[in-house]
């Protein structure tokens, strides 16, 4: 059997470089899985062999960088997506990446929300990273995979993450609904005064949650920006019937959902 060696030694000169280049190209932090190596030219062999001579250090079974220090969950991401995952920072990740969730204060302790197809799970090498018990990991299809994703660039490495549009979606497709949470997406609305209409009515149309669409048309028509008044909401569909989406708070007639606020308070929609 042939050692890595030998296998490295049968390569041309010329395709060995290329092999090195490329490793040279690749953004500081980012992680290559054995996916990505392998559509590079560099086998699982291969690849052992360079992690023997220092081209490439193992993060965890399939995963690899050039430089030894731990990659961040930015780098982290981006070894999935070359791998061909549809894992994408979303929510309010996206949000804060994006600017607009400047008051909600970023830092090492606060959670990274990623997004993928229900089939999808993170691999075991992320949960060994040093920030893995930062990551909330949510399997959804509740919009399609490739509608509203956007490329992030933070001068390291380039990923796919949700558009403003998206994100706010994904916010309320994943938070429980209370006197907080209601407080804080009634906050991102009013700062989500640039929203594309039409991305909104195309994810507004996609949306398989009722719930979802009838909380986000509630908190948009609340805060009435522009954006709002262009959309086409006999296209949308929103199901029938009540949803309580808070036991005990006042009703939203127009969108027939409960949220948080006393039921005897005054309200536009009663």
């Amino acid at each position: 059997m042939s050692s890595p060696e030998s296998i490295s030694r049968k390569q041309p000169s010329h395709r060995r470089s290329r092999v090195n280049q490329r490793l040279l190209t690749v953004p500081p932090g980012a992680v290559l899985t054995s996916a990505w190596l392998s559509e590079n030219g560099i086998s699982n062999k291969l690849a052992d062999y360079y992690v023997r001579s220092g081209w490439l250090h193992r993060v965890g079974d399939g995963a690899f960088t050039v430089q030894s220090e731990t990659p961040n969950w930015h780098g982290a991401v981006f070894g999935l997506q070359q791998g061909g995952r549809t894992v994408h920072p979303g929510g309010r990740t996206a949000l804060e990446l994006t600017g607009h969730a400047h008051f909600i204060p970023m830092g090492d302790r606060y959670p990274i929300y990623l997004f993928s197809l229900p089939t999808e799970r993170l691999p075991v090498w992320i949960k060994k990273l040093s920030w893995s018990e930062r990551v909330r990991h949510h399997r959804t299809s509740f919009l399609p995979a490739d509608l509203g994703l956007q490329v992030f660039n933070d001068n390291a490495v380039a990923i796919r993450i949700s558009t403003p549009e998206r994100a706010i979606f994904e916010l309320l497709e994943y938070r429980t609904l209370d006197d907080s949470s209601y407080e804080h997406a009634n906050l991102l609305f009013e700062s989500l005064r640039t929203l594309r209409p039409k991305l909104v009515q195309s994810l507004l149309e996609a949306c398989t949650s009722i719930r979802v669409k009838r909380l986000f048309l509630h908190l948009a028509e609340k805060h009435d920006h522009a954006w709002f008044k262009q959309l086409v909401l006999a296209k949308v569909s929103l199901g029938i019937g009540k949803r309580m989406l808070f036991a005990g708070g006042r009703f939203d007639s127009k969108y027939l959902i409960t949220v948080p606020g006393r039921s005897d308070e005054r309200s536009d929609y009663l």
